[in-house]
């Protein structure tokens, strides 16, 4: 699968949601996220093919001029993240270490995700945006011990300092943290 994403993290509940009424007017996208997140802010996420990911983003930009914290289109997505969105995720034979990645921001933390289940041999156990996190974004990897610290500090490289919270890497992650996290 070669889809975009593309995503505008509001400022303004009530402008968000005028602003992605007209974005969806405006392309042929599907939603894969439409939301009030904490705190107090409005996130859209679509998906689709590149150059209407493109056209609806630039236009929310333009139209929500003002209110924008954050936005991003993602060409060629993992699918791990369509997926993460969905809260599908992939079912592994074992988990033994983990890597995790917080961040101030959904639509930074999903940029470094890309980067990261890009640039390394890790798959993505648990994507946590904005709700009850205060606006932050976390995401849960899992691989080998090298590929964690490889694909987390590739993700993290991307991001301004002061977008990163904090970043995590657990080898020999307990089965109960496993079993009630993740």
């Amino acid at each position: 699968m070669n889809k975009s994403i593309g995503a505008i993290e509001f400022r303004s509940i009530a402008k968000g949601i005028e602003v992605s009424n007209e974005m969806l007017k405006k392309s042929s996208v599907e939603v894969l996220y439409l939301k009030s997140i904490c705190p107090g802010k409005f996130l859209i996420i679509i998906a689709g093919e590149t150059s209407y990911i493109n056209e609806s983003i630039d236009y929310g930009l333009t139209k929500g001029s003002g209110y924008i914290v954050d936005s991003f289109v993602i060409n060629a997505v993992s699918l791990d993240i369509i997926n993460g969105l969905k809260n599908k995720y992939k079912k592994l034979e074992s988990i033994t270490s983990i890597g995790v990645v917080e961040t101030n921001k959904v639509c930074s933390g999903l940029r470094a995700l890309d980067k990261t289940l890009k640039s390394s041999d890790v798959s993505l156990v648990k994507l946590q945006l904005s709700f009850a996190i205060g606006g932050k974004l976390v995401y849960i990897v899992s691989g080998d011990l090298s590929s964690l610290e490889y694909g987390i500090d590739e993700g993290t490289k991307i991001l301004a300092k002061k977008d990163i919270v904090n970043t995590s890497i657990i080898p020999y992650v307990d089965n109960q943290i496993i079993k009630n996290l993740i």
